[in-house]
């Protein structure tokens, strides 16, 4: 069967969703499949065998920042998409499966429906705009990346999709002896590494973080923030502000291949969302390294993080309540080997690379004929 995954930026940029097209499409060619990784115009490649890389052109949707545009995020995110599909339409004519990854995608269902070729959604987030209802009719097949995220395209679409979590590359991230330098480095004089990785977006919850690392007064504990994003010159900002400038590193981006020596650095790994966050990646990569985590209780960490048994969970934005969950775990090294050990063994029976595969091809293979008359009812 010829897989064709259509993502306008996983060959432009570096994210979640990303990803895990790579990591599947490489899955899946090892079970043999024919796969096509269908792109925007740039430089990204992760070269596996048996997975062909095609790219097509495509217009920014900073461009279409203009007039009544402006401020209509999903419009102009939807025209980069529409922008793709001219070029891209005619690499589609070998297809015997499209699977897609974001709405702004599914304009290609009538379409593929027109040759009778089923378009698959994969939802990994809250990407919606006006009209998705209508074209989600022409799709047999919905996956969903976690039980979170299956309860909003349930609510959206009144569809029921199949949850297939996100993989972690076990290879990469298992447990590792800290290395000491990288060590000495991140804790300074400080006694405890607090790692929390994440793009620095507002609903992330960074400064809840900060605000727990003043309440909490002890100096002997770091918190390291790997990653970039809009807010951190005002998390910097905060940190200046809260006097804890001599407790906080920010990192900057590391690159995925280096993540698992931080994470092994580290004698906790948080994850601080009140918003939006659909699985919570970098904590079921920690757990694979063995590393306790300490999760807000947003539902999109759920099927990860489980209080007591696979990490430990603190009120969301609440940051006297991370204080208070963080200390106790900091105290208690026996409970964070614990749980350590348990989110490993999660990770193992839940989030491999080769289970998603074979969930999906399990998906693929109960697909209905597909109705070339018109959409399905419902």
């Amino acid at each position: 069967m010829h897989i064709v995954h259509y993502n306008l930026t996983t060959t432009t940029k570096v994210g979640g969703v990303e990803t895990f097209v790579w990591n599947i499409a490489a899955q899946q060619a090892q079970r043999g499949h024919r796969v096509t990784i269908l792109g925007g115009a740039g430089p990204l490649r992760h070269f596996s065998p048996g997975v062909a890389v095609r790219t097509v052109p495509f217009i920014d949707r900073d461009r279409f920042a203009v007039g009544p545009l402006r401020r209509a995020y999903a419009w102009r995110k939807l025209a980069e998409r529409l922008s793709m599909l001219p070029a891209a339409w005619p690499l589609l004519r070998d297809a015997d499966l499209v699977h897609i990854h974001k709405p702004y995608d599914l304009p290609l269902a009538p379409l593929l429906a027109r040759r009778g070729v089923p378009l698959v959604y994969h939802g990994h987030g809250e990407d919606f705009f006006r009209g998705d209802r209508q074209l989600m009719g022409w799709v047999p097949l919905l996956f969903s990346c976690s039980s979170y995220n299956a309860a909003t395209l349930r609510q959206r679409y009144g569809r029921e999709p199949i949850v297939v979590f996100n993989g972690v590359d076990t290879s990469l991230f298992q447990p590792q002896p800290a290395d000491s330098t990288l060590r000495a480095a991140l804790v300074g004089s400080g006694q405890f590494v607090v790692l929390l990785p994440g793009r620095m977006m507002p609903w992330k919850g960074h400064a809840t973080a900060l605000q727990a690392l003043q309440q909490l007064n002890n100096p002997a504990v770091r918190l390291v923030i790997v990653g970039d994003g809009e807010v951190r010159a005002t998390l910097e900002q905060t940190t200046q502000a809260l006097g804890i400038e001599d407790q906080v590193v920010f990192t900057g981006t590391i690159g995925h291949q280096l993540m698992p020596q931080y994470v092994a650095a580290a004698d906790v790994v948080l994850g601080t969302s009140f918003a939006s966050e659909t699985f919570g990646m970098a904590l079921a990569e920690a757990q694979a390294c063995g590393i306790a985590v300490l999760a807000s209780s947003w539902q999109g960490y759920d099927d990860v993080v489980r209080d007591q048994v696979t990490g430990r969970r603190f009120s969301a934005a609440d940051p006297a309540s991370l204080a208070a969950v963080l200390g106790e775990l900091l105290n208690d090294l026996g409970q964070r080997d614990r749980l350590g050990a348990a989110g490993h063994a999660h990770v193992g029976h839940n989030f491999t690379w080769q289970q998603i595969a074979a969930r999906i091809e399990s998906g693929y293979e109960a697909l209905p004929s597909y109705e070339r008359s018109g959409p399905r009812e419902g």
